[in-house]
């Protein structure tokens, strides 16, 4: 097998993990656990491996690499507060459709951090993307559920972070950057557990299945996950790449179906089938029809 295609499907692993990471999310604050406590631990504890590894290689870090990480890490930990507290409120699966969002918002980020303005397929993708949502979430008079809510803000905020991470990283190390970003979204939502959670982290024992959940997001969905993405990246076109790893969405859905008996109702399948389908025109731009592309 040629190591394209074994990259590919370490991609599709990829997306299937962190679909996943959904529901287990889910099953961690069913079990009682407070979302900032799931979220610092997940981070800081990922932040401090990274960086052991960092030191064991002798990796150069520069100011640079440090502030770009601190920052970007600051919007990814309110993100995935966020996203953890709307999860309380809302299906696994709809927060796993409506984080997709964030896929088509990047665009009009990097609009207002760089002055390039989006492609008209760029709109057409997010029309289609919230009429998606509005399937998803809308209720009968037209109001959002509170979870959902969140869980489209937070689709913002993975947007400007993914756009500021774009936007300056040029030649600086990723994994560096990753472990600056993990180190200071962990101490936002540490602070956030402390102010607004009565310090759980601390306070309230954490049980097996707790502890389990917390495990699989750290182990899997953080670190192996991040690892198998970086090196398979190197030998797959960025356009396939993130068109693969776009299947995010649809594993959140599916495992949440599977796991936590999700409902399956016409609204969410077109819902959730209308935000994929602008997740790919945004990704891809539609250039799988030029053969070109497809060869590529």
């Amino acid at each position: 097998m040629q190591k394209k295609t074994v990259c590919k499907i370490a991609l599709v692993c990829v997306a299937a993990t962190w679909g996943g990471g959904f529901p287990i999310t889910k099953i961690a604050l069913d079990s009682g656990m407070a979302p900032n406590a799931i979220m610092s631990l997940r981070f800081l504890i990922a932040s401090l491996l990274i960086f052991l590894f960092l030191f064991i290689k002798k990796v150069k870090i520069t100011k640079e690499e440090m502030k770009l990480g601190l920052g970007a890490g600051l919007v990814l930990g309110t993100a995935f507060s966020l996203q953890t507290v709307g999860l309380m409120h809302t299906t696994s699966s709809k927060n796993a459709f409506i984080t997709g969002a964030y896929v088509v918002c990047v665009p009009f980020m990097l609009w207002m951090l760089t002055k390039k303005r989006p492609k008209l397929i760029t709109y057409i993708s997010s029309i289609i993307c919230f009429t998606g949502i509005g399937f998803l979430s809308l209720d009968g008079d037209l109001s959002m559920n509170y979870g959902d809510v969140l869980t489209l803000i937070c689709a913002f905020f993975f947007a400007l972070q993914i756009s500021i991470i774009g936007a300056r990283i040029g030649k600086m190390n990723p994994v560096v950057i990753n472990a600056f970003q993990m180190f200071s979204g962990g101490l936002l939502t540490l602070l956030l557990n402390i102010t607004y959670e009565n310090f759980s982290i601390v306070t309230t024992r954490l049980t097996t299945v707790q502890v389990v959940a917390v495990g699989f997001l750290i182990i899997f969905n953080t670190l192996i996950a991040y690892l198998v993405q970086t090196t398979a990246q190197k030998y797959v076109e960025s356009s396939t790449a993130s068109l693969i790893l776009s299947t995010e969405i649809l594993f959140g859905a599916i495992t949440s179906v599977i796991l936590l008996g999700d409902p399956v109702t016409m609204k969410t399948v077109m819902g959730g089938l209308l935000i994929f389908a602008s997740v790919v025109i945004a990704e891809t731009e539609l250039k799988f029809f030029n053969k070109k592309y497809v060869e590529s």
